[in-house]
């Protein structure tokens, strides 16, 4: 009872933290910096010999990738062999000199990885031993695990990623 008079005494002091009172809108300062960033961001992305890298969201796992990487997914997942897909969940783009992350995903849109299965193989069988001393019972499985095996084709950024129109690139 001294407990419940304690909480509604102080209700009108507890307040959440996420109320809107507590957020503040972030402005830009310098336009002419952003602007110049980004346009090195788009130099880079569409100079040929600079190698990107993304970090997939493909089945319920995260995945660091460049171009001509192999990715084992686990599961038989619902595709033959010579199959193109395109990932969509991306998490984050970059280079040696940029990162562009996503809050939580970049836009498909703007940034692509396409992808092709190649092999749909199993792993190799580990043994699974039970033995249950006082009653006998020994039990011995081999098991192994479906695997799908993916290799990245290329990853493409388009200008829209950083902000920019595609117009204003040309």
């Amino acid at each position: 009872m001294a407990l419940r008079r304690v909480v509604t005494s102080f209700k009108s002091a507890i307040r959440p933290m996420s109320s809107r009172a507590n957020i503040v809108e972030a402005e830009v300062l310098n336009t002419e910096r952003l602007d110049a960033v980004r346009a090195k961001i788009v130099e880079r992305v569409s100079d040929v010999k600079n190698r990107l890298f993304a970090v997939v969201y493909v089945n319920n796992r995260q995945f660091k990738v460049s171009q001509d990487d192999l990715i084992h997914l686990h599961h038989n997942i619902p595709l033959d062999v010579g199959d193109k897909i395109k990932l969509e969940k991306i998490l984050l783009v970059g280079g040696a000199e940029f990162t562009l992350v996503g809050r939580p995903l970049l836009d498909s849109q703007a940034v692509t990885v396409n992808a092709t299965v190649i092999e749909k193989t199993t792993t190799s069988p580990e043994l699974d031993y039970n033995m249950v001393n006082h009653k006998g019972i020994k039990v011995m499985k081999w098991l192994s695990k479906e695997l799908t095996v993916l290799r990245i084709n290329e990853i493409v950024v388009k200008p829209q990623a950083v902000g920019i129109d595609s117009a204003e690139v040309q």
